[in-house]
């Protein structure tokens, strides 16, 4: 009764559903012809078993690639078919993973949809990505045979809070047909299985984030960008930047160059819909502006960097002296702070981090980690810049969490073999 009145509340929404379609195929040309692919109408692949791995966006998809490569190494008899909902994670998807893989958008978690799909791709085994629990999805893997693990899963104090107060019983909605739930970390573990779930169906394996790889082209790439901008100057990085955060940015970037600092921004917006506005409000502003797009301009002195493209961050980091992660001024939850740690980079966050709460309280316990207010980022900053000694030990503090804290993909690639 409940997956059914769940099931009437989703296709009275598919409406809307199309209307969100029909705009992000406008904005994204190559998701315009496969937006039927939510619907699960496409051709289905000459594939027997395949081990299914759903993420969501780019966050999740690049957690899941070294999973995903070391599944194709371990077990090249099972194609490996990746659902992604949104285009900027079918994007990391292909260009990290190319041909290996069989990409897929998510199908709508509606009963004939989701099982239409699973006849198509034929799972021997369904991974999700963190906490992706989709009621259908969940159900009719399950109904089909199909075990259905959730790795690196994680569930802030506030969701289980909110999944908490559901006038329906998470249990056995959601959380009684997974066959396993693999956490990050203790906490969540306790809160999955206050919520109902089974504690012989919990392990924590650690966090698949801290086993990232750099990528091979970090300081070449890093010099074709930028070559010589910034140089002598204090270069800092605003991170996965979303409405509402810019304009605190720049705020703090007038603020440095307002009290004779020499410094470079280069700002990242989270979402690639975002980057014209973004350039508009810098330019606004009065800061001279330089964008990663741009060909025709060389660039020289400007005062901020826009990298309006996509899978570039690591390199923007990289560059910086100090990264700011955003998604953590406003009430989004924050970003992960593991690359830039990764980078031996000092990291600077707002007070809104509950998606990574447990990741900043080992960095802030390491002192590689600031949390600052939205009116104390130019003064945090200005700092930093100022003492070049102190920024060398909280990078390489962060550096050092990131190390003491690898192995959840050989972890997690155990856990999984036990269903393959």
């Amino acid at each position: 009764m409940f997956r059914l009145l769940y099931s009437l509340t989703f296709f009275l929404a598919l409406p809307m559903a199309l209307i969100n379609l029909y705009f992000k195929g406008r904005q994204y040309p190559t998701y315009r012809g496969r937006w039927k692919e939510h619907f699960s109408l496409f051709d289905a692949p000459k594939v027997n078993q395949t081990i299914w791995v759903h993420a969501v966006s780019v966050g999740e998809s690049l957690a899941a690639v070294p999973v995903i490569k070391r599944l194709l190494k371990e077990y090249p008899d099972y194609p490996i078919v990746v659902t992604t909902t949104t285009p900027t994670g079918a994007e990391r998807i292909q260009s990290l993973l190319g041909s290996s893989v069989i990409h897929l958008y998510s199908p709508y978690d509606l009963p004939w949809v989701v099982n239409r799909f699973i006849r198509k791709i034929k799972p021997k085994l369904t991974i999700i990505m963190e906490t992706e629990l989709w009621p259908n999805f969940i159900h009719y893997s399950r109904k089909q045979k199909v075990p259905v693990i959730v790795i690196n899963a994680r569930l802030s104090a506030r969701s289980a809070h909110n999944y908490a107060r559901l006038p329906i019983p998470t249990n056995r909605l959601l959380l009684d047909p997974i066959t396993h739930l693999a956490c990050q970390n203790v906490a969540d573990a306790e809160r999955f299985i206050h919520l109902g779930a089974e504690e012989d169906k919990v392990s924590v394996t650690g966090s698949i984030k801290f086993d990232l790889q750099l990528p091979r082209n970090i300081d070449s790439k890093t010099r074709e960008i930028f070559s010589d901008w910034g140089k002598d100057a204090f270069v800092w990085v605003a991170g996965s930047t979303h409405a509402g955060e810019d304009e605190i940015i720049l705020a703090a970037q007038r603020w440095l160059l307002d009290r004779g600092l020499r410094a470079k921004l280069i700002i990242v917006p989270r979402h690639p819909e975002r980057f014209d506005s973004v350039s508009e409000l810098i330019v606004q502003r009065g800061f001279s502006l330089y964008r990663r797009s741009d060909k025709e301009h060389h660039l020289s002195d400007e005062d901020v960097f826009l990298c309006d493209s996509m899978g570039e961050l690591m390199y923007c980091y990289h560059r910086g002296h100090v990264a700011f992660v955003a998604g953590s001024l406003i009430d989004r939850g924050g970003h992960n702070p593991l690359e830039p740690a990764a980078l031996a980079k000092p990291v600077v966050s707002g007070p809104h981090i509950f998606n990574f709460s447990d990741v900043f309280r080992n960095m802030q316990e390491a002192g590689a980690a600031e949390i600052v207010n939205p009116d104390e980022l130019g003064d945090s900053l200005l700092k930093l810049a100022q003492d070049h000694k102190r920024c060398r030990k909280m990078g390489d503090a962060g550096k050092a969490v990131v190390e003491a804290n690898r192995g959840a993909v050989s972890k997690t690639i155990k856990l999984i073999h036990q269903f393959l």
